[in-house]
């Protein structure tokens, strides 16, 4: 009923297709480029000249040429009004493990605040899905 003006047919014939706008046997890839080739019964043989490998350093990484972007000598210092002052050490998954397991090692579930003796006021209830029916 409605088309688009002739010269934007021209300039939508000539846009690149995209995987959404093709068919299911045109792909393009994620540009990454390819790695070997696949042989007519589906087999991936690789060349191995165009595998991307990463070199360890000869001597580690202790000894290595590389240096790292911030160096370790760096104080871990921020300033405040009153001067300078350390971070805090960070709260790591081990950290709340221990708190977890000092604290009794279970879910801890809040009926203190409204005097309940209810165990199960805070606990969700189970979902259950309804069957499938037709409508």
């Amino acid at each position: 009923m409605f088309k688009p003006t002739p010269s934007l047919q021209k300039m939508l014939r000539r846009l690149p297709l995209s995987p959404k706008q093709a068919g299911k046997e045109y792909y393009k890839g994620n540009r990454v480029g390819s790695m070997g080739t696949i042989d007519r019964y589906g087999n991936f043989s690789p060349d191995w000249s165009k595998v991307r490998t990463y070199v360890y350093p000869l001597h580690g990484t202790k000894n290595s040429e590389l240096t790292p972007f911030v160096a370790e000598s760096t104080e871990k210092t921020r300033q405040t009004q009153d001067g300078y002052e350390n971070y805090p050490k960070k709260f790591t998954g081990e950290d709340y493990l221990k708190a977890w397991k000092i604290a009794g090692g279970h879910d801890v579930v809040d009926t203190a605040v409204t005097g309940s003796a209810d165990p199960y006021r805070n606990m969700p209830t189970p979902f259950e899905e309804r069957s499938a029916s037709k409508s």
